[in-house]
Parts: structure tokens; C-alpha cells; sequence
């Protein structure tokens, strides 16, 4: 059994997965498929185990997603504060850290230190388009589940329970697995870290 959790970066995709898997004892594929072509999945020694496969859009070739998407169920999540998503992307490529796990590892960002680009806001926003794109011709004709990471924050057991009457069977036949560590959730106060915040809130509002 495969569900695919299909996203953009930076939507608390790591998190929201493995809770999941975590509660129901699913496989978390990680990013596996960013490494290697989705071709090459039933080789894996994993693969008899219902597991949930990441799936950060731009990860597949353009010409390969419809495909590779019709090939299993699928959870689509999202992020409301598209603000803090981009700026969270942008941040991650500054400082190399991708998620924190102890305290020990949260960035130092001095005040008025960082600065967001055009080109990558326009590579952003172009990434949300092609995610919206594919939900809507491929998730919603389905009623696939479209999770917004706020509502799981909020109320994980509640988006739990929606998941669980939507994939009842899969979510009944995990294997024993360890739990996997869950990243910590840091709240860094962008509009003191970004010499140019205003400018980037404003991107938003064009």
C-alpha cells in the first residue's frame, strides 16, 4: 500500500507525515524520491510495507507527474501563511537547516541579516501554481484529502479521523514500527530577520 503526500516545500510535510505514520505504524519514505526516479520504487526492500511517499512536486520531471501521481491514492497538503512558507524556504537555503530536532540545532539569525530574492519568490510562486494545477485536474475530480497545515496543527486528531474514514483499509494493516522523531516547530519572527519583509509581503499582493 502506497499514499503519496504530495506538496510544495516548506508545508510541515516532514511533520504532518510522520505523525501520521507514527499513529497508524506506516513506513515514511522520506525523501527518497528527490534522490531517484520514481521507476525504480519496486526495487526497494521497503516496498512491501504500506508506507507514505513524499512528494514535493518540482521532485518529479514535469512531462512524468501525471503519471507517477495516478499510480496511488494521494494526500495533498498545503500551507495558508504562504508568507511564512516562502520566507521558511528562503531561510532554510541560508542557513543549511532543514529541520530542527533539539533545541541545539535552531539556526542563530541576527536581526536584519537576511534578504529574499525576486527570482526565487517568482520560482516559489510558480511551484505553488503547478501544485494547485495538478490538485485541481488530478485531487479534486477524486474528493482527494486536501489538508491545510494550520487545521493539522490545530487538531491533528480531528484531520486523523477524516484520513482514517477516507483510507480505512491502509490505515488498518501497518506493520510495528519504531516512532520516528518529529521536528520541533520554531516560530522565528521573519519581519525582523529579512531586511526587505515589507517588500516580500507586498510580492504577495500584487
Amino acid at each position: 500500500m502506497r499514499i503519496g503526500m504530495v506538496s510544495t516545500s516548506r508545508t510541515g510535510c516532514t511533520y504532518v507525515r510522520r505523525y501520521i505514520c507514527n499513529r497508524y505504524n506506516l513506513l515514511d519514505s522520506g525523501s527518497w524520491l528527490k534522490h531517484n526516479s520514481y521507476d525504480d520504487i519496486e526495487l526497494q526492500d521497503w516496498i512491501g510495507w504500506p508506507h507514505i511517499l513524499k512528494v514535493l512536486i518540482h521532485y518529479i520531471p514535469p512531462k512524468d507527474r501525471k503519471g507517477v501521481l495516478c499510480d496511488f491514492d494521494k494526500i495533498w497538503l498545503w500551507r495558508g501563511d504562504t508568507v511564512r512558507q516562502f520566507l521558511s524556504h528562503v531561510t532554510r537555503l541560508r542557513t543549511n537547516v532543514n529541520h530542527v530536532y533539539d533545541d541545539t540545532d535552531i539556526p542563530k539569525i541576527g536581526d536584519n541579516t537576511l534578504v529574499a530574492h525576486r527570482s526565487e519568490f517568482d520560482r516559489f510562486m510558480k511551484r505553488q501554481k503547478e501544485f494547485w494545477d495538478l490538485y485541481y485536474e488530478l485531487g479534486f475530480p477524486k474528493n482527494d484529502p486536501l489538508i491545510k497545515f494550520e487545521d493539522f496543527i490545530d487538531n491533528p486528531k480531528r484531520v486523523c479521523k477524516m484520513l482514517e474514514d477516507w483510507f480505512y483499509m491502509e490505515f488498518s494493516c501497518g506493520p510495528e514500527l519504531n516512532d520516528q522523531a518529529l521536528p520541533k516547530r520554531i516560530d522565528i519572527d521573519y519581519s525582523t530577520k529579512y531586511t526587505n519583509y515589507e517588500e516580500v509581503v507586498e510580492w504577495f499582493n500584487e
